[in-house]
């Protein structure tokens, strides 16, 4: 089931927040594009979105995470690598075999499950942790 952007996803802090809504609207794209029977054309197109978005906000995560002495960044970064061997058998998947609709399907999974999964079980964690140590703080 696609979920959307909610509220219930928000961690609090402005910049991150922000570049989660925009990989849901990716998600959603894709699936649009999926429903429309063009996830062929779309899947290319989406999973380089995912290797620059997820780049970009790992980045972003982790600079902050470094910046507030986060203890579970090591961890955290352990989740952002698994990520990218996943996208990696995306994108190997798109060269040898070429765009397909299993393959638009299986980027839809990732990034849906991936990013409601992390930012529940891993986001969440480094915002409350700053917030304790820095009451107030909602960007970066």
């Amino acid at each position: 089931m696609l979920r959307d952007w909610s509220e219930a996803y928000r961690i609090g802090i402005d910049e991150i927040d922000e570049q989660h809504r925009g990989f849901f609207a990716a998600s959603h794209r894709l699936y649009d594009a999926i429903v429309d029977r063009k996830g062929k054309e779309a899947v290319a197109e989406v999973v380089a979105f995912m290797r620059a978005y997820a780049e970009q906000h790992f980045q972003t995560e982790e600079a902050f995470m470094r910046k507030h002495d986060y203890p579970g960044l090591s961890e955290h970064r352990r989740a952002h690598t698994a990520f990218f061997e996943r996208l990696e058998g995306l994108e190997q998947d798109l060269r040898m075999i070429g765009p397909t609709q299993e393959l638009a399907d299986r980027a839809l999974d990732i990034t849906q499950d991936w990013l409601i999964d992390h930012i529940a079980d891993e986001d969440v964690l480094y915002a409350l942790h700053v917030k304790a140590r820095t009451p107030g703080v909602t960007s970066v």
